[in-house]
C-alpha cells in the first residue's frame, strides 16, 4: 500500500528537501503547498468526476493530486523534469492522470502542438492551473484564442495580472491583454491569497481568476495575432491622442486619412485608446483592413 500523499506545507516542503531540488527563479516557480487553499480551487471550478482537466504547472503536484482525488481525468504540464518527477514519486497515480514534461508556449504567441492538442476533443476541458508567474499571461492569451477553448478556465495569477487582465476602459490598468480578454471572456477574480499559501513565497498577492470563453468567437482565428500587434501598437503610445497613435500602429496612414478613418466609426480623434472598448477597437481595426 503506498504512503498517502503529503499534503500538509511541511510534509511537502520535507518531500521538496528530501528529493534535492530548489526553486528555479528562471521557471516562476512559487509552489502551492496550502491544502486547504488547493480545495478551494478544486471546489470553485466544479471539478468532478469524468470531467477532463488540463493543468499548466504541476510543481509537487498537490493540485494535481487534488484534481486526481475529486474524480477527474487530467493532463497535467510542467517545463521542469525535476519537479515533476518528483509528482509523480509522491503517489500511485491512476491512469486516467498523464503527465508531459515540456514548454506549453512554442513562442511569444504560440502555443505548443501537444498542448493545443488537449482542447482539440469532442468533449468539454477545463484549465485548472496555479500558473507560472512568468508566462501566466501569454499561456491566457494563446489558449483563449483557440478554435476551441477550454469551456472554463480557472487559474491562479498574480493579483495585479489578474486586475488588469479583467480591467474595463477607462482605467489606468486597462491595456493590451485587457482588450484581449474583454474580446474573448467574460471574468471574474474568485478568491485572493496571500503569499504565505505558496513556497517559496512571493513578494505578490495572487489571485484565483475565472474565464468563461465568449462563444461563438468575436475574432476569426486567423486575426488574432495582426489584431493583438495593432492593439499592442496603439497601447504603447496610449498617452497620445488616437489621430497620433493610429498612425504608428498603421505607418501607411497619412494624418487626414487617420483621422477620416476615426470619424467614419463615429470617434473624435483627439480620443486615446485607453477610452475605448474592446468592440470599438475591433471595429476600427476591422474598417481599416477593408
Amino acid at each position: 500500500m503506498s504512503a498517502p500523499f503529503p499534503r500538509t506545507s511541511h510534509a511537502l516542503r520535507a518531500a521538496l528537501e528530501a528529493w534535492g531540488f530548489r526553486p528555479r527563479r528562471r521557471h516562476g516557480q512559487n509552489f502551492l503547498t496550502d491544502a486547504n487553499a488547493v480545495d478551494a480551487i478544486v471546489r470553485d471550478a466544479e471539478v468532478g468526476s469524468g470531467d477532463h482537466v488540463v493543468e499548466v504547472g504541476t510543481g509537487p503536484g498537490l493540485l494535481t493530486h487534488a484534481l486526481c482525488e475529486a474524480g477527474a481525468s487530467v493532463v497535467s504540464f510542467d517545463i521542469d523534469p525535476d519537479i515533476q518527477g518528483l509528482a509523480r514519486s509522491l503517489r500511485a497515480w491512476p491512469e486516467r492522470v498523464t503527465f508531459e514534461t515540456m514548454d506549453v508556449l512554442a513562442g511569444k504567441h504560440a502555443l505548443a502542438e501537444r498542448f493545443r492538442a488537449c482542447f482539440q476533443a469532442e468533449h468539454d476541458v477545463k484549465l485548472v492551473s496555479n500558473l507560472p508567474y512568468s508566462a501566466a499571461t501569454p499561456i491566457l492569451m494563446g489558449v483563449l484564442a483557440l478554435p476551441r477553448p477550454p469551456a472554463r478556465l480557472v487559474v491562479m495569477v498574480q493579483e495585479e495580472v489578474g486586475e488588469k487582465l479583467l480591467a474595463g476602459p477607462g482605467t489606468h490598468i486597462y491595456g493590451a491583454p485587457s482588450v484581449h480578454v474583454g474580446l474573448k471572456a467574460t471574468g471574474r477574480i474568485l478568491r485572493r491569497f496571500g503569499p504565505q499559501v505558496f513556497w517559496p513565497r512571493p513578494k505578490v498577492r495572487s489571485v484565483l481568476l475565472e474565464l468563461t470563453p465568449v462563444l461563438p468567437a468575436l475574432l476569426e482565428e486567423d486575426e488574432h495575432v495582426p489584431f493583438g500587434a495593432f492593439v499592442t501598437a496603439l497601447f504603447t503610445r496610449r498617452r497620445k491622442v488616437m489621430s497620433t497613435a493610429l498612425r504608428a500602429a498603421c505607418p501607411d496612414l497619412g494624418a487626414d486619412d487617420a483621422r477620416a478613418a476615426l470619424r467614419a466609426q463615429g470617434l473624435d480623434p483627439k480620443v486615446r485608446c485607453e477610452a475605448l472598448a474592446p468592440e470599438t477597437l475591433m471595429e476600427l481595426w476591422r474598417s481599416l483592413r477593408r
